[in-house]
């Protein structure tokens, strides 16, 4: 794992290449050519939609950042009571991970419905050409994830271990799981992985579905009802702290039969209860569309 590839000789101390950072900016940028091609093949403007791809990627940022800062506000003012202003500034460092997806995800759908309407086209219609490049660009930022070892997952024998310097070892280290004299992490289920796994299996059935989608709006529809449920998932096997939990449920026998530890809770993570929420939402919708299409 590299959370910095690499430092350019700028400034005294060099200008550090955060591997998560320019994976979130690779997957945009092929989110954005796909996007803008299949803009184009239902005859929408390909210019108007970089415009709005824009401010996507401005209100995914802040509000996925900000999601992570409300739900960790007590750590955030005791950093700025304690470290001044370092501290203080610690919410804009984005490099070192802390975004929730969904609260990203919220905020960019506002702006699309916002730009939708002023722009005169269907929403739905909308949804669909950018849900398969949703998709694959959010593959690409679990890799960040990744290189910068946050998001990861409970111990198992099999897995990989982080080193010093990654979100991993910090935070396991600051939660006494291991001292700051290890030379890595245990090895630890590499959850980022898996879901970016699955969001490319996702993105493969949703370049098929829109071919002939059965309503508009059907494939943005079928991209929340199976991220919910890919994401749902991928929660069991999450150990990091950060994601915290609404309903903490330990189940020692579905653990043990997961090989993961029987004391962690496996449910239900804020995670995992807004993606039943998302889930149930989606999948009633689908219904519903699917029914008045015929």
């Amino acid at each position: 794992m590299r959370p910095t590839l690499v430092t350019l000789p700028i400034g005294a101390h060099g200008l550090g290449v955060h591997s998560y950072g320019l994976a979130i900016a690779v997957g945009f940028a092929i989110g954005v050519v796909l996007a803008a091609r299949e803009a184009r093949r239902v005859g929408l403007d390909a210019g108007a939609m970089l415009d709005l791809l824009f401010w996507i990627l401005v209100s995914g940022v802040l509000g996925s950042r900000l999601a992570f800062v409300l739900l960790h506000a007590g750590d955030y003012l005791q950093l700025c009571r304690q470290g001044g202003l370092p501290g203080c500034l610690a919410p804009l460092k984005l490099w070192e991970g802390g975004l929730v997806y969904y609260g990203g995800a919220l905020a960019a759908t506002g702006a699309v419905a916002l730009f939708a309407r002023r722009r005169g086209w269907p929403f739905g219609q909308v949804a669909d050409v950018l849900a398969p490049a949703l998709a694959l660009g959010h593959a690409f930022g679990r890799l960040g994830c990744f290189f910068a070892g946050c998001c990861f997952g409970k111990p198992w024998s099999h897995g990989l271990a982080f080193p010093p310097g990654s979100v991993a070892f910090d935070d396991l280290i600051r939660t006494g799981v291991i001292s700051a004299s290890a030379p890595a992490t245990p090895p630890l289920h590499p959850t980022q992985l898996y879901e970016a796994l699955g969001e490319l299996v996702i993105f493969l059935l949703l370049l098929r579905v829109r071919r002939r989608p059965p309503f508009a709006g059907a494939t943005a529809l079928l991209y929340a009802a199976s991220y919910a449920g890919l994401r749902f998932a991928v929660e069991i096997f999450r150990g990091d702290a950060a994601r915290g939990f609404l309903v903490e449920a330990q189940t020692p026998r579905l653990a043990a039969l997961l090989g993961l530890p029987p004391l962690q809770p496996l449910f239900l993570s804020t995670a995992q209860v807004t993606s039943l929420a998302v889930g149930a939402a989606a999948i009633l919708l689908l219904v519903r569309g699917r029914a008045a299409a015929r």
